[in-house]
């Protein structure tokens, strides 16, 4: 094969032709060019601009900015439901569908919104970087959001079906509790006390989406169930690296501050 059929055939012919047309689905430039864009803003540029500038407050745009998070993480748990899961989808082996039928389909629209909004929360690390909150900025941070806006491209564009769909769905489950969170948090000090002691717990919710994603994943691995094992492979250790960024966050940030009150 030519170069150009090469590129053609796993660009094009291998993808999944429900969504390979949606917007930047299909481009191999555009959501690249958007993550360079974003960490040349969070690493160099931001930094810089912001230098001898005063934090800008943002208030009132991180409240509705929850707010919205809230909103677009249960709209996108209640098209996964009413696309079939738990009545026509079991959590079980499910052969991948990529037939036009309406529950199909709804998934694979569902992953393409997912991967769009997983493109809006950068906005969460140029307001870390307007507001001078330059240590909240962590490799954790930036690994988690470039890495889960690679993967959901790459499940969207080529394995827009039921079993990668699982994630997204205990994901933006977990997000509407995490925004729920943060938007309580932005209403003053009184309240951020009162919410103190459920930090840890947040980020424990956290870890265990990846341990149930991470079980969920493994049972492609069975004999029964005939799914491709690219793409298992690929979530399972992003799940894996995810969980164990998350656990020594837990573990820097909340094991150690119980050992000196002790």
């Amino acid at each position: 094969m030519e170069l150009v059929e090469i590129y053609n055939y796993y660009w094009n012919e291998r993808s999944d032709s429900r969504t390979n047309n949606l917007p930047l689905i299909g481009s191999p430039i555009i959501i690249p060019t958007i993550i360079f864009l974003y960490l040349y803003f969070i690493l160099k540029y931001g930094p810089q601009f912001m230098k001898n500038r005063k934090p800008y407050n943002l208030k009132t745009f991180i409240q509705w900015y929850n707010v919205f998070q809230i909103i677009a993480n249960a709209y996108l748990v209640q098209q996964n439901i009413s696309a079939g899961w738990f009545s026509e989808i079991s959590v079980f082996c499910e052969i991948p569908d990529y037939s036009y039928k309406p529950g199909p389909v709804k998934i694979a629209h569902t992953m393409w919104l997912t991967t769009m909004l997983k493109l809006i929360d950068l906005v969460e690390t140029v307001v870390f970087v307007l507001r001078k909150k330059q240590e909240q900025i962590s490799f954790l941070h930036v690994y988690h959001h470039v890495s889960t806006i690679l993967l959901m491209w790459f499940m969207t564009k080529y394995y827009a079906v039921t079993m990668a769909s699982f994630g997204i769905l205990i994901n933006c489950a977990v997000h509407v509790i995490m925004y729920t969170y943060y938007y309580l948090s932005t209403l003053g000090p009184n309240m951020q006390k009162i919410l103190s002691p459920y930090k840890p717990i947040i980020t424990s919710v956290q870890m265990v989406q990846f341990v149930i994603c991470t079980l969920y994943a493994m049972q492609a691995y069975s004999p029964s169930c005939p799914v491709s094992k690219v793409p298992v492979n690929t979530a399972i250790f992003q799940f894996i690296m995810n969980f164990l960024l998350f656990y020594n966050f837990y573990r820097q940030n909340y094991r150690k501050s119980v050992q000196k009150k002790q």
